[in-house]
């Protein structure tokens, strides 16, 4: 299967001789940065009930589920997961992100024609139709429905950073898919994914029809003893031995972090890579405050001296999140 990647590529280990840096704490590839496929067991709590309650209304056969929480808390770790997750017998999937606001709804149409061509043989029969308006759209999607409804499947579309597909179109054209789906047998549902305010204010925005067919599942943030539990699972997961994944980090370091961190997964996990270059450049075995003090130093310095603010912005359109069609 061909892996197509959206999110930035697995950072390179830093390899500071004599050992290397992966060699001194004995894992095969950065633990913090980089995409990492979590299974179940390993996810955090507030992660944990989250996937239940979004796992169960996928096979209940909600349309519309969304699920918001703060930056860090794991959504776009749980898009991954439901994508990974959702039953074969019961589900195809399509795991995909808007590239920035003023996306086309027009782009999931080719998508989900796209699917239909390669997963499951359906050629369209009016390919122009595709680029047309919403009702045309969808009478050339109707083979591939007509296709799940036969295997009794259903599409799930998730969607990480959610919150760009906003705006009347999009509320349109998903309610427009969704009715389309419920003439036969509901065979389309919608994931979304995202920062609670950006979802709170596109479903809000929606028209009553719509909204009153959405699911909202909150994301909630990581306590303390899942952010500590975070630093281990993701020493774990890049090979590190279970025992030692534990002693790496004193008590007095992973507080340290997680009060700097501020609840977010992301920023924590920055600062714990940069912590373990510290600690590595000064050969201790175990990270201490002080390399937390360091690190916190080096991303105030880095801000600091950003003189040009980052401007760049992604491109309007639909693309493939880590997984293929």
């Amino acid at each position: 299967m061909i892996d197509n990647h959206f999110s930035e590529p697995d950072a390179q280990i830093p390899d500071h001789s004599p050992s290397g840096f992966a060699t001194f704490w004995g894992v095969r590839h950065s633990p913090f940065f980089g995409r990492v496929d979590v299974p179940a067991h390993l996810l955090l709590e507030n992660q944990r009930s989250t996937a239940t309650r979004v796992l169960i209304a996928a096979q209940e056969g909600a349309p519309v589920i969304s699920v918001g929480g703060r930056d860090g808390a794991g959504s776009t770790l749980l898009a991954r997961w439901l994508y990974d997750s959702l039953p074969e017998s019961t589900h195809h999937a399509m795991l995909l992100a808007p590239g920035a606001a003023g996306t086309d709804p027009s782009a999931l149409t080719s998508r989900i024609a796209d699917f239909g061509r390669s997963k499951l043989g359906v050629a369209m029969a009016d390919p122009a139709a595709l680029n047309g308006p919403v009702r045309g759209q969808l009478i050339a999607l109707a083979p591939v429905f007509d296709v799940l409804r036969n295997q009794q499947k259903r599409l799930a579309l998730i969607f990480d950073n959610a919150g760009l597909l906003s705006g009347e179109p999009w509320a349109a054209y998903i309610l427009a898919v969704i009715r389309q789906g419920e003439l036969i047998d509901g065979v389309v549902q919608f994931f979304l994914f995202g920062h609670e305010d950006g979802l709170h204010q596109i479903v809000s925005s929606w028209p009553k029809s719509l909204e009153a067919r959405a699911m909202r599942i909150p994301l909630s943030a990581p306590s303390e003893a899942d952010q500590a539990r975070w630093i281990e699972n993701r020493l774990i997961l890049a090979g590190c031995n279970e025992n030692l994944a534990r002693s790496f980090f004193s008590r007095a370091a992973i507080q340290r972090a997680i009060s700097a961190s501020g609840q977010n997964l992301t920023r924590l996990g920055k600062l714990a890579e940069r912590a373990m270059i510290e600690a590595f450049m000064a050969g201790s075995r175990q990270v201490e405050v002080q390399h937390i003090a360091s690190a916190l130093g080096q991303e105030s310095a880095k801000a600091a001296s950003a003189a040009v603010p980052n401007t760049q912005k992604g491109m309007p359109g639909l693309m493939d999140l880590l997984k293929p069609i």
